[in-house]
């Protein structure tokens, strides 16, 4: 443990390391690297601010679509784009196939909340649908939600490993197929796990 003494305060430096915060949403976007001229999907509602952010990024060429589980989140992820200006298509799907061909994405982005909510005969279907419809060598990449603390909105971020939610993402991931599967970051906030299509 790194111990260092000011003014006869003795305090820690190994816990705890400070930083600058950067937004959830930059963060997002960035991690994201999406391309101009991509075919983009979102599964499930997930941040609709990102998406519409993110969805921006593939121009006039590319391709921005969303599926939703309720007629609300649909609404929601409509409203954002239009707030954005960016034309999305958004389907709402409770159960079953998309309509979407195989191998029409290039990048699926996954809600992780909903994701590790579901039930594991939803889960199940709803990544054997992530892994029909993103091309072989496509990208898939889960975002995780969680309150931020008091410390994390200050900037401080606790040295730690791999939290539960991106244990239950990659082995979701490695279950259904999609690998290799890594944990890219865990920021402001926000857990990062992204896995390949493969062929």
């Amino acid at each position: 443990m790194d111990k260092r003494r000011a003014g006869g305060v003795q305090y820690c430096m190994s816990r705890f390391r400070f930083r600058r915060s950067r937004r959830p949403l930059d963060l997002a976007v960035d991690m994201a690297g999406v391309r101009m001229g991509e075919r983009l999907l979102q599964a499930g509602a997930g941040d609709a601010r990102a998406f519409a952010a993110i969805a921006a990024k593939v121009g006039l060429t590319g391709r921005a679509c969303a599926v939703a589980d309720t007629s609300e989140a649909v609404h929601v992820l409509e409203r954002a784009a239009a707030r954005q200006g960016v034309f999305v298509e958004v389907v709402g799907v409770q159960s079953g196939a998309w309509p979407f061909d195989t191998a029409s994405f290039d990048i699926a982005l996954v809600d992780g909340n909903a994701l590790i909510g579901a039930a594991d005969g939803e889960r199940q279907t709803r990544l054997a649908e992530i892994r029909r419809v993103v091309r072989a060598g496509g990208r898939v990449l889960a975002v995780y939600r969680s309150p931020r603390s008091l410390m994390m909105r200050l900037g401080f971020e606790s040295a730690r490993e791999a939290s539960q939610p991106a244990r239950a993402l990659l082995q979701a991931f490695d279950l259904a197929g999609l690998a290799p599967a890594r944990l890219l970051a865990e920021r402001e906030g926000l857990t990062f796990v992204e896995a390949l299509r493969p062929a």
